[in-house]
């Protein structure tokens, strides 16, 4: 039999043999984790990409402007007097010469009817001193008075009848402030502004009336001065009318020989192709002015590009890959959203999702779901 030390002795080695296999356990190297793929795939949808397509574009100068009467005017009272009678409102059609308003001046009829009358009495005193010219011109044919007598009958009757060619002058500027006094349409039209009423006393100068002609409207608008090269009449111009989705046409009509002084920009004028309703004269026009020089290059969807103003880029699938490639716009059409550029691959694919930049060369899967 074992003595109670032996046994002992055996537990005791057993639980140091325990301890060491637990530290060769404990000191063994832990196996590494599975390595991770550096760079992740993106998945994208075939409607997410555009192909790249070469092509030309005419060349489109951008222009704001409105849309004006070509025959309009300001109608303003010659003299200050009470209105009488009215017989023009705003949104009537009027015709030229058509009486609009009567203004009543006391004055002006007074000092007409006195010019009438210093007219007729000069006339006859002017008679008169011819008759006795012709009197004189007999009495010096029989010797009867001095050819100096005569003479001044001739002088008296040239002094009468300037005297009566003033009064004429007189009475004729009297006519024109009695008919003053009648307001008539300077044109075929219709009337976009009253500012009279009847029984109201109008001062010279003070506008009545304005009035249009609604059959012939124009564009109004400018450009800058170093675009000027743009600008030459015959050219076709395309263009929207604010509230409309239809795109209209017109032909560049005058030209301002000057710039303005304050904006530098010159005023031009365009005949529409087709007839635009009155009710669209004052509104917004936004349009093109048509070059026949042709841009070629790499056509684009605008909105792809980023950074449009400063060092603009793309983001392009390339052998399955994205990359960001810097490009130069030759122009723009925000309109139509396209983009003439260059520094792009015929077989690149422009992506219309925008990525950050650690995005770029990864893998690019596409689907066509």
């Amino acid at each position: 039999m074992r003595s109670a030390s032996g046994f002992i002795l055996d537990i005791s080695k057993f639980s140091v043999l325990s301890l060491s296999l637990m530290l060769v356990a404990c000191s063994k190297p832990e196996s590494d984790p599975p390595a991770q793929t550096s760079s992740q795939s993106i998945e994208l949808i075939a409607q997410d990409l555009i192909a790249v397509r070469t092509g030309e574009l005419q060349t489109k100068i951008p222009f704001t402007g409105t849309i004006r009467a070509v025959n309009q005017s300001s109608i303003q009272a010659q003299v200050t007097a009470t209105a009488t009678q009215v017989n023009a409102d705003v949104g009537e059609a009027v015709t030229k010469n058509q009486v609009l308003v009567r203004l009543n001046n006391q004055d002006n009829v007074a000092r007409l009817a006195q010019a009438r009358a210093n007219l007729a009495s000069a006339q006859a005193q002017a008679e008169l001193a011819h008759n006795l010219m012709l009197r004189k011109k007999r009495l010096l044919d029989q010797g009867f008075i001095s050819r100096v007598e005569y003479e001044q009958s001739q002088v008296d009757y040239k002094g009468q009848l300037e005297t009566a060619n003033a009064q004429k002058a007189n009475l004729d500027i009297a006519l024109k402030a009695d008919q003053d006094g009648i307001i008539r349409s300077p044109l075929t039209g219709v009337i976009t502004k009253r500012q009279v009423e009847p029984g109201q006393t109008v001062s010279a100068g003070q506008t009545l009336f304005e009035i249009v002609d609604p059959k012939q409207l124009e564009i109004q608008a400018k450009l800058p001065l170093e675009q000027q090269a743009a600008l030459k009449t015959g050219k076709t111009i395309q263009f929207n009318i604010q509230g409309e989705t239809q795109s209209r046409s017109a032909r560049l009509s005058r030209i301002s020989p000057v710039a303005d002084q304050a904006s530098r920009q010159i005023e031009f004028f365009a005949t529409p192709s087709d007839v635009i309703q009155s009710l669209s004269i004052g509104a917004f026009v936004e349009g093109f002015i048509i070059n026949q020089d042709q841009i070629q290059g790499q056509i684009i969807p605008l909105d792809s590009i980023q950074n449009l103003d400063h060092q603009p880029f793309v983001w392009v699938i390339r052998q399955q890959k994205i990359h960001k490639i810097n490009i130069q716009v030759l122009e723009k059409r925000f309109a139509d959203n396209q983009a003439i550029v260059k520094g792009l691959q015929s077989s690149d694919q422009i992506s219309r999702i925008k990525f950050e930049s650690r995005d770029e060369n990864k893998t690019v899967s596409i689907s066509h779901k």
